[in-house]
């Protein structure tokens, strides 16, 4: 099973409509695929889902059902991680919805960040493992080979404990200054959990069971830029002023390296593609709940946008297939540095 999450502190570029897309097009490639929302706001549970099935799962007996009920236990100090009951959304593809609770075990996921380097204290490391757990869990339930997480702008404690159960981490960008002032936020701190992380795996889990020790190193594998959105006021060369800037400070403040040289013959291989802007068929897609690629006449597109319709097809099939490829090298370098 490998595992990754789409993150960015900065909100509105696109994460939760890239991991909707790509949860759908990796299962139609025969991929077994988990989504699993771990964002409080519960946005991609709410694409996934009507607003019925949502609320008959919120208000059930059945706390297994959502995110928030499964941690539940482990929040108060009352028990361990449920086991999961998915929600098979599609062929080959299933949801562990997001609950607003979720916000709750930010605080107890802080708190207890600071006890998993004592010798002593074995419920900061259940606290800080129990999304870890959760999501091996979800893969075990359906026998998963790819599972999503969708989670929120933020650099808190709970997108912490969310990515200790990554393998792998992209970030989605838009070609503007609050994109690359995210990459230069966001980078130095992937660094510090990984560090510390790794110092928390060395000296405390080696007695751990063995579902605490699947080495998720939540590496960064690349970046995805949403083309800009042509506006009259705005023009062309505004965006790609910010475009120009990403290689570097991708390099620079994430990968922590000196920057490669790049231009339009030498793309940089740490972007995972440049995709285009869907704007005008966005909306349609979340009141259909369809992929934007499935859109239909019947759904309320037309003209140019059923053109849009066909190149968003093949445009994220191309990039499901990139990010598959990048699993499997980050997979592989993550064996090789554990032997």
């Amino acid at each position: 099973m490998k595992s990754l999450a789409l993150f960015n502190n900065k909100g509105g570029v696109g994460k939760t409509t890239l991991t909707f897309n790509l949860a759908h097009v990796m299962a139609r490639m025969g991929k077994r695929v988990v989504v699993l929302d771990y964002d409080p706001q519960c946005n991609i549970s709410a694409i996934f889902l009507e607003e019925e099935t949502i609320e008959e799962i919120w208000n059930g007996t059945a706390p297994e059902r959502h995110v928030a009920g499964c941690v539940d236990a482990v929040r108060r100090g009352k028990g361990d991680v449920r086991n999961p009951k998915l929600v098979e959304v599609a062929d080959n593809l299933w949801l562990l919805p997001g609950h607003l609770d979720l916000s709750r075990f930010e605080q107890t996921l802080a708190q207890e960040w600071p006890g998993t380097m004592a010798s002593d204290n074995e419920r900061a490391l259940d606290v800080t493992t129990a999304l870890d757990l959760l999501s091996d869990l979800a893969a075990t339930a359906v026998d998963a080979e790819i599972v999503l997480f969708d989670v929120g702008p933020s650099l808190g404690a709970l997108n912490r404990a969310a990515l200790l159960a990554c393998d792998a981490v992209i970030l989605p960008l838009a070609p503007d200054l609050f994109s690359l002032q995210g990459l230069k936020n966001v980078g130095p701190t992937l660094r510090e959990w990984r560090n510390d992380w790794t110092t928390v795996r060395t000296t405390r889990m080696a007695g751990r069971p063995q579902a605490d020790l699947d080495r998720h190193w939540f590496q960064p594998v690349g970046y995805i830029v949403q083309q800009h959105l042509a506006r009259v006021d705005r023009p062309v060369r505004a965006y790609a002023k910010w475009v120009e800037q990403i290689p570097e400070t991708y390099h620079r403040f994430v990968l922590d390296e000196p920057p490669p040289a790049v231009d339009d013959s030498h793309p940089d291989p740490e972007r995972v593609a440049l995709i285009r802007h869907f704007a005008s068929l966005v909306p349609f897609a979340q009141i259909a709940r369809k992929p934007l690629f499935d859109l239909r006449q019947a759904d309320g597109i037309g003209g140019g946008q059923i053109q849009a319709v066909a190149k968003c097809r093949a445009e994220f099939e191309a990039l499901a297939r990139e990010v598959l490829a990048r699993l499997d090298r980050a997979d592989h370098a993550a064996a090789a540095g554990a032997t």
